[in-house]
């Protein structure tokens, strides 16, 4: 699950990015860019998170799943005897929660991943600007 959340996180992340950025006129001022930097990261963010966050909730439930063994883990005993492959884990929480049941935690996983890959890239623009 660990690798599937990555490989869909980086894949959304920078395509998301450099789609946006098309949409960008051509000979804007540096406060032009500087906007479309900050939009095209926050677009990347959402995306990256839109797209990882079912993995991410089905690794979180495979590790809960593995802290079962620890008899001091509360969370862990309620899913004790629970699926532990990706696909069979996922199914479950679709069947037991809905398709909402892979969404669970993306509020607060987009609050913070919007405007975090908004700094992230326009600040990486800018410095990338300063050596053009």
């Amino acid at each position: 699950a660990t690798v599937a959340k990555h490989t869909a996180h980086s894949c959304f992340y920078f395509a998301a990015f450099h789609e946006t950025k098309k949409f960008a006129p051509k000979g804007t001022s540096r406060f032009q860019q500087i906007c479309w930097d900050l939009l095209s990261g926050f677009v990347a963010g959402c995306a990256a998170a839109t797209a990882n966050n079912p993995f991410d909730v089905v690794k979180t439930r495979q590790q809960v799943v593995a802290a079962s063994a620890l008899s001091s883990h509360a969370a862990g005993q309620e899913f004790a005897c629970g699926p532990t492959s990706v696909a069979s884990v996922a199914m479950e929480l679709v069947r037991r929660d809905g398709w909402a049941g892979l969404y669970k935690g993306y509020i607060a996983k987009v609050a913070r991943l919007g405007p975090g890959s908004a700094l992230i890239f326009c600040t990486y623009e800018q410095v990338m600007s300063l050596f053009h």
